[in-house]
């Protein structure tokens, strides 16, 4: 095995661990903004979006669901439980554990105190 091979793996997998991080938070965030946008703001009847059929027109009467009102729950609480549920599993079975090699001499168990 080469000297680099272990930093090589590290690099990597943070590099992955960190794109995918990157894109669960790209998600959540056009997630949200999207569903408020579409769901917490009035429309015009002549907008795009409601010509696409993704809302309606009009003033926005929000349900409730759980005492939240509608686009809140879907738009924050889930997502937001959505990646709270994604940090555990990726916490404990997404990352990589590498070895991050052995401690450099006169430094044993000090930890900078």
């Amino acid at each position: 095995m080469n000297h680099n091979e272990p930093s090589r793996n590290l690099v990597h997998n943070a590099r992955r661990e960190a794109w995918i991080v990157f894109w669960i938070w790209a998600a959540a965030l056009v997630w949200t903004v999207g569903w408020y946008y579409l769901f917490a703001l009035p429309h015009e009847q002549d907008s795009l979006v409601v010509q696409l059929g993704l809302t309606t027109p009009g003033a926005v009467q929000p349900r409730l669901i759980l005492g939240f009102p509608g686009w809140v729950f879907w738009g924050i609480i889930v997502p937001w439980l959505a990646c709270s549920l994604f940090t555990v599993w990726f916490g404990l079975a997404g990352m990589a554990d590498d070895d991050l090699g052995a401690e450099p001499p006169g430094e044993g168990g000090r930890h900078g105190h």
